[in-house]
């Protein structure tokens, strides 16, 4: 090695070394030792894969010369590629022309143009004792003149030893391994979980996973339709795992307006608006350490969508019209009962915020396909509400058949309003299958099967004018938008929604609009 190079290797390892020292954010650490590398020791595009501990797979933590679009791509199985294969063996290895190499996957597509302009690739494993915490890579590119495959292994060596140390310390400062009576709760079989009710098979199998997610950090998206109890279940997540001490916060992104939704997530400093007249917290802050539930996610317009990436992704933001830079420790659960893919495809959503959301996707089944778990729910609904509205009530067998047999277009959501319908209005101690007949008015007429399923009674917005017969949603919109000229903030005035909310309406059922 001549005296530049030990020069630069040297001080490399001297401005890694405060960089590990004093940082207290791990993946800007880990970004910063990256560009290290590449300024000092000319060790381009490197990257740092670290595994997953939920799914087991090894995805891309920090790379500063790859786009996000690109990173969030690298997502391997340990023996899948060139970094799955040293994750899994441990081994490091050197590879003198990765143009040449048939392991090579190039999974995030950001390896271009090798055969003009061809490089060398190492991987080099990142040990703690006999275990492999992730893959450190990097490449020398072969117009920058001649190199040593030996020298830069042991550079590499030493740098990867350093990150592995500081990536334990890190894990072991972690919330869930703290302490170990902060260990994932699991409630005994006679205390059940919050609102979490039923044993039918599909609701275990998604119950099983919500377990073994819970004791993680992994960010986890849940998809259902409307109603199927997606915020029990991310409140289950959260009494499961080590942060169930701390605080719950839920964010309905479609309820709250456009123009606020940054400064509620966010919060905001003094002055940053009309009417801000103090500093606000917003709910990152609030959820600092504990668990932040994003509902109707898909809802967030793409501006928001920008910094919630960012705060994803750095765990870091900025409170509007602050300078100051934030930082907190918060599980990010999200869910929607849209087509996510659909709204990537319409440009509505982010394709790299999509992926980070997605770490563990947990699919929710709609009522009718666990019929089993209607009883007990209704015996658990009618319980609270004979206690909330101070009647006994019960449900004769043909009401509980009855209740089996009902298609529940509003799910678990429109169970519990039905039953407190009869609670509240039912002349009789005992309802009957007779007594439910209100429930069958609400289904689709089957004369018109053309017109779009209706939304359960307490789900729908109030109408326009009482009519005899009840109407569907799309045709209470199109009476919405008559009577105020088509004027679309009027019409969802009127219909109790936000401009966006019926927008999104108005293309899911076709409605023609006029443009004044």
């Amino acid at each position: 090695m001549d005296a530049g190079q030990a020069s630069g290797a040297l001080e490399a390892l001297h401005a890694i070394g405060r960089i590990l020292s004093y940082a207290t954010d791990l993946s800007k650490a880990l970004t910063q030792v990256l560009l290290v590398l590449r300024s000092h020791a000319g060790l381009a595009n490197g990257t740092v894969a670290l595994q997953d501990g939920v799914t087991g797979d090894v995805f891309i933590e920090a790379a500063p010369e790859m786009l996000d679009a690109e990173r969030i791509q690298g997502r391997l199985r340990p023996g899948e590629g060139i970094i799955g294969r040293v994750f899994r063996t441990g081994v490091a290895v050197a590879i003198p022309d990765l143009a040449d190499e048939p392991v090579f996957l190039n999974r995030t597509g950001s390896w271009r143009d090798l055969r003009e302009d061809p490089r060398a690739l190492y991987a080099v494993p990142l040990r703690d004792g006999r275990m492999t915490l992730g893959v450190l890579t990097a490449e020398r590119r072969w117009a920058l003149g001649s190199f040593s495959f030996d020298r830069d292994l042991k550079l590499l060596g030493v740098v990867a030893e350093m990150l592995a140390a500081r990536i334990r310390l890190a894990q072991r400062d972690a919330p869930a391994a703290r302490d170990e009576d902060e260990a994932p709760r699991r409630p005994p079989p006679d205390q059940p979980l919050r609102g979490v009710i039923g044993g039918s098979a599909p609701w275990r199998a998604v119950l099983d996973v919500v377990a073994r997610v819970a004791p993680s950090r992994a960010t986890v998206l849940l998809r259902g339709e409307s109603g199927t109890g997606k915020e029990v279940l991310a409140r289950a997540l959260h009494d499961l795992g080590p942060r169930a001490a701390r605080p719950f916060v839920a964010v309905n992104c479609a309820a709250l307006p456009e123009a606020l939704l940054e400064s509620e997530l966010f919060g905001h400093e003094r002055g940053a608006f009309t009417g801000a007249n103090q500093a606000r917290p917003g709910r990152f802050e609030l959820a600092d350490g504990g668990t932040l539930f994003l509902d109707e996610v898909s809802e967030m317009p793409l501006a928001a969508q920008v910094k919630l990436l960012r705060a994803i992704q750095e765990r870091q933001f900025e409170r509007v019209g602050g300078r100051r830079t934030l930082t907190v420790d918060v599980r990010l659960v999200a869910a929607t009962n849209r087509d996510l893919e659909e709204e990537i495809r319409r440009g509505a959503f982010r394709l790299d915020l999509y992926h980070r959301l997605q770490v563990v996707e947990i699919a929710l089944p709609p009522l009718r396909e666990r019929r089993d778990d209607i009883p007990p729910l209704a015996r658990h609904f009618l319980a609270e509400l004979e206690r909330e509205h101070g009647r006994r009530l019960a449900l004769a067998p043909d009401a509980i058949d009855r209740l089996r047999a009902l298609p529940w277009p509003g799910n678990v959501r429109q169970l519990r309003n039905a039953l407190e319908r009869l609670v509240v209005s039912s002349p009789r101690d005992e309802v009957t299958a007779a007594d439910l007949s209100f429930l069958e008015d609400a289904a689709p007429p089957p004369a018109r099967p053309a017109v779009a399923p209706v939304a359960p009674a307490a789900a729908m917005v109030e109408p326009i004018a009482p009519p005899r017969t009840q109407p569907t949603e799309r045709e209470r919109i199109a009476a919405a938008l008559s009577r105020t000229g088509h004027v679309q903030a009027g019409a969802a005035r009127l219909l109790g929604m936000t401009v966006r909310q019926l927008r999104y309406r108005i293309v899911k059922y076709g409605i023609a609009v006029q443009r004044i």
